[in-house]
């Protein structure tokens, strides 16, 4: 607990720093690293043999495909890294049979998740940065998925009582569900907050949408990585942040509330304008 704290404590202002002061191509820099750590961890969870090779095209792809999405057309970029990863990909299936043991179909598949769907769903932070008023939409996945997982914990430590998912995540209560969705939703609003004392426009209903929605994607993003884990077996996909566990456990939500924020922002805007420059 008091390590988790620690990690926030440090992490939230770089956060912060990197969203609203650094230039867009270190925010994707970072995002790119996430999704490269992310891709190399989902393998090790649920590859088996594939060999180095294969770790290395899906976290090169995974990488790239955030990072250059700040130079050139995202489209594009998604289009030649994907379609370089399937190359490569089915290029070791092919030369697999060369062997006595081939590569297994699986392996195949789930290099293309780590390393082609999981970082074009991460992008979307990078996505979001490049719109008008990019910054403050950029931060709006993180306040909804943080939010919720901390607005969950706590309430279902202090309220849980009946269980959400008794097999997938044991864990986690109805209870504490209620309380992600509130926290999401509240902190939403105090974000409006501090964007109209900033001078910004910001819709509140809108914003509680987001939140609501923000929250239903985090959670579901959660469960749904958990469900991987146990069809593998394994408790944590890593343990590179103290506290947390690897990347993956961390930003595993973060897929599904990315572009659930993107397509929100891109339907029903919740910050309109800057009324001060």
């Amino acid at each position: 607990m008091s390590t988790r704290v620690i990690v926030g404590v440090i992490a939230v202002p770089l956060l912060l720093l990197l969203i609203f002061l650094a230039p867009v191509w270190l925010l994707a820099l970072f995002v790119g690293a996430v999704a490269a750590c992310c891709a190399w961890e989902f393998l090790r969870c649920t590859e088996k043999n594939g060999g180095l090779r294969i770790y290395i095209y899906a976290t090169l792809s995974a990488f790239c495909i955030p990072f250059f999405s700040v130079f050139f057309d995202p489209g594009r970029v998604y289009v030649l890294a994907l379609f370089l990863l399937f190359v490569a990909l089915f290029g070791e299936l092919m030369l697999s049979f060369r062997h006595e043991t081939t590569m297994e179909f699986e392996t195949v598949s789930a290099a293309l998740l780590a390393g082609g769907i999981l970082p074009v769903l991460l992008a979307a932070i990078v996505r979001l940065a490049l719109l008008e008023n990019g910054r403050v939409y950029a931060l709006l996945p993180f306040v909804a998925a943080f939010s919720s997982d901390t607005g969950a914990y706590f309430a279902g430590v202090f309220l849980g009582r009946h269980k959400l998912t008794p097999r997938l995540s044991p864990n986690k209560t109805i209870e504490g569900s209620v309380g992600g969705f509130l926290a999401a939703i509240g902190m939403m609003l105090l974000y409006g907050v501090v964007l109209r004392a900033a001078g910004f426009a910001a819709n509140f209903a809108v914003l509680g949408v987001y939140g609501f929605f923000g929250a239903l994607a985090a959670q579901l993003g959660d469960l749904s990585f958990s469900a991987v884990k146990r069809l593998f077996g394994v408790k944590d996909y890593g343990n590179l942040i103290p506290g947390h566990g690897g990347a993956l456990d961390r930003f595993d939500s973060m897929t599904w509330v990315a572009v659930t924020v993107e397509l929100l922002a891109a339907w029903v805007p919740a910050i309109t304008k800057a009324t001060v420059v």
